[in-house]
Formats: structure tokens, C-alpha cells, sequence
């Protein structure tokens, strides 16, 4: 055992009398120093200043105690610490007194020339840094093809500069489709030739070739025909076809009071022609599809529109509605027709026409409530609204873009009329699931060339490819990509292209096997 220091052999034990430690490093003398002593504790409390006390009827106490005392005492004024001056105020003199300064106001304003200036949006959740890269790479291609008319219109690449980006920005609604459509809108910039002159200007999308019309009809009659889907596929999916006319006809019975299954939610309701309020917000469903995305590094299947996952519920509110798909029902409610024969004389039938609908909800289900009609030049031949044969539900205004049908001229039959100005029935039509199109036109027509057909999906059906997703990897075009609804000339437009681009691949495929 190692030997004591004796360094608190002048400490007293705590312990001490009933200590037990043998030896212990403490003292166990029963005298201890006053120095040892547990004092008094003297508590003081804080003065507050008060007013003079008379010093000759004052009496200190000659043993201070440990409880508070009530009365207060005050420093004498010769012991009170002098009160804090202000500082000096007076400025210092820098040589500059005489100038006032003035407050820096920002200007935004479009240059003349270079890239544009992109000012900040209070409705824009776009970055404005984002924002001016994007406008100054625009702004590049835009110096590029507008350079052989730069001396006469020095300001007009920063003029559509400016113009492109705010249309890329009011055609969509978060950073991901406005760097997906400021990407197609550059690489089709990139594609464009430099201007021949002031007739060859234009947006992206808006601008056409000089010589487009001189070389119209780009796709001939004979190169589609080939490309027709063959009346097999057509019944495999689910086109209706002549003969269902061969089948009698008997008139539905009205759908108002009885009970149908939601199209949305899929929950039983009562079909009722007058909603109340309540019944305007009865139905809580996800407006968009199901999509699969990264979650912690794994992938999950989530809803489209909010990304919340599988059986969660539902993030918008509505009526409920339905829809048929069994075509006999669909002809009992309201019947099919066919296009007309051939008119030699004729002068407005065209060979080739691309389609597409909009559909709405109604009594009686999903009813057409809008026509965009164009040739194979990609030029509109009817675009109208439609008034539905029932009493409307929704007009689908997510898929649809409809919100009113104000101003609408044309119901169904009267519709039909001015589209069977343009088809017959050797038309050739084109579209991309065209079987919904022709059952909301209840025309039945077999010379059909739908997309899906020429671009199957790689599981096979019942999978089929969105029109979305083949304008993107074929035509490396992005569509679809704002709130406001599908718009239905873009989709005719791009179905027109899609063609075009399959018959040009085919055409390279005969030459490399020749």
C-alpha cells in the first residue's frame, strides 16, 4: 500500500464521531477551528433607488441576520454613481455632407439586343435564375437563325427570345415540364434552318417552312394504305364494327334513378339528373394514373397526380359519374352511323384526316363535347364544341380543357354533317386510340390507322404506349405538359407526325434490306 501525503489530515471528517474507515485521511479532532465554523450566511438584498434618508434618525443594527430585512436603505447621493451620459450626436464629417444619397431603383426592361431580361412572376414558381439561363440559350439559337436579316431586324431574336420562354412558362406549372418543354422547344430550334428572309419568322410551333405548301402532302395515300389496321386487331381492340348495324335496334331506357357504379371511385351511387351541392363533391377519387417513382432508393407504385402511395384517399372532389363500354349499350342510347360513299365531285373530301375528341360526363355517360379535325398538311378542318345529347354531369375539364360550352352551334348529328364535308368512306383516319373517338361519334369505320397499332407496347396488349410517351422517345417532342387540359389539335397534329416518322423508318429498313 502506498504511503498517505497527509493532504486532508487538517480536514475534519465528515464522518466523524461515527466514522469507520481505519485508517482515515481525515481529522478526528474533536476541536476544530472557528475558520472551520459554518458562518452565517448574510442574504442582501438589492437597493432600489428611493428618496434621501435622514442620517441622524437612521439606526444600523450591529448583528446582521440571515432574514430579509423590510426596511430599505439608499445610497447616499455622494456615494450614488453618477447618471449615464447620452453619447455625442454630433455627425462626423466626412467631406461628403452635401450629397444626399438616393435609393437604387430596379428597372427590368427588355434589351434591344442580346438576351432578354426575364422579370420575376408573382404567379411563376419557376426560378428566375433558371428562367434567364433558359432565355439565353434560346436567345443563342434564335441569333443563329435569325443572322442573315440581323442589319434590318437587330432587335427581333430578343423580341421571340422573350416571347418563347413566356410561352414555355404559361403552358406549364412546375420546374420539371418547364425544363422538359424548354428542351424540345430548343432541340427543334437546333433542327431549323437560318431565315431566307423577313416571311421566314416565327415561335417554335407557330413557324413553317417557306416551301411547305409548294411540297404539300407529304404523306401520299398510297404510302398509309399499307399501314391500315386489318379488321382482327380492330375487334381485338374493341373498335365497333359494321356488324353491329345488323344487330335490331331497341331504345335504352333512361339511366336517371337507377344505380351505377362510379367511373372515378368505383362505389355504387343513384343516377340522378339534378346534383345538389352535396352531390358535387360525393365523389373523392385520384384524377391521374398510377406511376411507378424512386422512393428511399425503391420503387413504389404512387398516384400520378399528388404521389401519394396505393389505397391512400383521394385528393380531388366531384360528382360521381360512369361510363358504358359495351357497344350494344352504346348503340341502344344512342345509334352508330357510317360515313358517306364517295362524291366524285366532291370538293373539300380528303384522303387522310387525323382525329380527336373530347369527351364529357352526362346522364347517359360519356358523351363528345369536342371535334378537332386536320389533313395530313397538319391543317385544321373543324375544330367545335359539341352540345351533348343528355344532361351534362362534368365536362372533365382535366382531360378535357373544356369549361364552358358557351357559343357551342352544333349538337352531335349537326356535328357529324360538317365532319362528313371531309371524310367518307374511303378516308383513311388516323389517331391515337381511336376506338374511344369513334364510339363518341357513334361512327363506325374501318379504314383506320391508330397509332397504338403502329407503335405496340413492348408487354403487349392490353398495354398500350400514351400518345405522351411516343411523342417524347419518337419524336423527342413534349406534349401534355400543362393544367389546362389536353389540347386536341396538338394530339391530332402529333398523330400525323408519328405516321410520317413510322413510314420514313420503314422506308430506310426496304433500302438497307435491298
Amino acid at each position: 500500500m502506498l504511503r498517505s501525503l497527509g493532504l486532508f489530515k487538517k480536514t475534519p471528517c465528515p464522518a466523524y464521531p461515527n466514522c469507520y474507515r481505519n485508517p482515515c485521511f481525515f481529522s478526528h479532532s474533536s476541536t476544530r477551528p472557528i475558520s472551520d465554523r459554518p458562518r452565517e450566511i448574510v442574504k442582501r438584498q438589492k437597493l432600489e433607488p428611493t428618496k434621501p434618508i435622514d442620517q441622524a434618525n437612521h439606526v444600523t443594527p450591529l448583528i446582521p441576520t440571515a432574514k430579509p430585512m423590510k426596511a430599505v436603505t439608499k445610497l447616499t447621493p455622494s456615494r450614488a454613481p453618477p447618471p449615464a451620459r447620452p453619447l455625442p450626436t454630433k455627425p462626423i464629417e466626412t467631406g461628403y455632407e452635401s450629397k444626399q444619397r438616393t435609393a437604387h431603383t430596379a428597372t427590368f426592361k427588355t434589351k434591344p439586343t442580346g438576351p432578354p431580361t426575364i422579370t420575376p412572376s408573382a404567379k411563376s414558381n419557376i426560378p428566375l435564375k433558371v428562367r434567364q439561363q433558359i432565355a439565353s440559350k434560346i436567345h443563342e439559337l434564335y441569333a443563329r437563325i435569325y443572322l442573315p436579316i440581323q442589319a434590318t431586324h437587330p432587335t427581333l431574336a430578343t423580341e421571340h427570345t422573350k416571347a418563347q420562354e413566356e410561352k414555355i412558362l404559361s403552358s406549364t406549372t412546375n420546374l420539371a415540364g418547364y425544363k422538359q418543354m424548354a428542351m424540345s422547344t430548343m432541340m427543334n430550334l437546333k433542327k431549323r434552318p437560318n431565315s431566307t428572309g423577313p416571311h421566314d419568322i416565327g415561335l417554335d410551333l407557330d413557324w413553317t417552312p417557306p416551301g411547305q405548301k409548294e411540297n404539300a402532302k407529304k404523306i401520299k395515300y398510297e404510302q398509309a394504305v399499307p399501314h391500315i389496321v386489318p379488321i382482327p386487331l380492330l375487334k381485338e381492340l374493341a373498335y365497333p364494327l359494321p356488324d353491329l348495324l345488323t344487330e335490331p335496334y331497341e331504345p335504352h331506357e333512361p339511366m336517371v334513378g337507377t344505380i351505377h357504379a362510379c367511373d372515378r371511385c368505383k362505389q355504387d351511387y343513384l343516377i340522378k339528373d339534378v346534383l345538389d351541392k352535396k352531390d358535387m363533391d360525393a365523389c373523392v377519387y385520384h384524377p391521374a394514373r398510377i406511376k411507378i417513382m424512386k422512393v428511399d432508393g425503391l420503387k413504389e407504385k404512387v398516384y400520378g397526380c399528388c404521389e401519394d402511395e396505393l389505397g391512400s384517399t383521394g385528393c380531388l372532389r366531384g360528382p360521381h359519374v360512369y361510363k358504358d363500354t359495351e357497344l350494344r349499350v352504346l348503340h341502344q342510347k344512342i345509334p352508330y352511323v357510317t360515313a358517306p360513299l364517295r362524291d366524285p365531285k366532291s370538293t373539300t373530301r380528303q384522303q387522310m384526316v387525323a382525329l380527336d375528341c373530347e369527351m364529357g360526363y352526362t346522364t347517359a355517360g360519356m358523351e363528345l363535347i369536342r371535334l378537332t379535325a386536320v389533313d395530313q398538311d397538319m391543317q385544321v378542318l373543324l375544330d367545335e364544341v359539341v352540345l351533348p345529347s343528355n344532361m351534362i354531369i362534368d365536362l372533365n375539364t382535366t382531360y378535357s380543357g373544356i369549361k364552358t360550352l358557351e357559343g357551342v352551334k352544333y349538337d352531335l348529328d349537326g356535328l357529324r354533317k360538317e365532319l362528313f364535308k371531309y371524310i367518307d368512306q374511303d378516308t383513311i383516319i388516323v389517331g391515337h386510340g381511336l376506338e374511344n373517338d369513334m364510339n363518341a361519334l357513334r361512327l363506325i369505320h374501318t379504314k383506320i390507322i391508330d397509332t397504338v397499332a403502329l407503335y405496340p407496347h413492348r408487354a403487349g396488349l392490353p398495354y398500350r404506349n400514351s400518345l405522351r410517351a411516343l411523342s417524347s422517345s419518337v419524336l423527342k417532342k413534349f406534349i401534355q405538359v400543362g393544367t389546362e387540359g389536353h389540347d386536341s389539335f396538338e394530339d391530332a397534329r402529333v398523330c400525323i407526325e408519328l405516321l410520317e416518322a413510322y413510314i420514313k423508318k420503314q422506308d430506310k429498313l426496304k433500302k438497307k434490306l435491298n
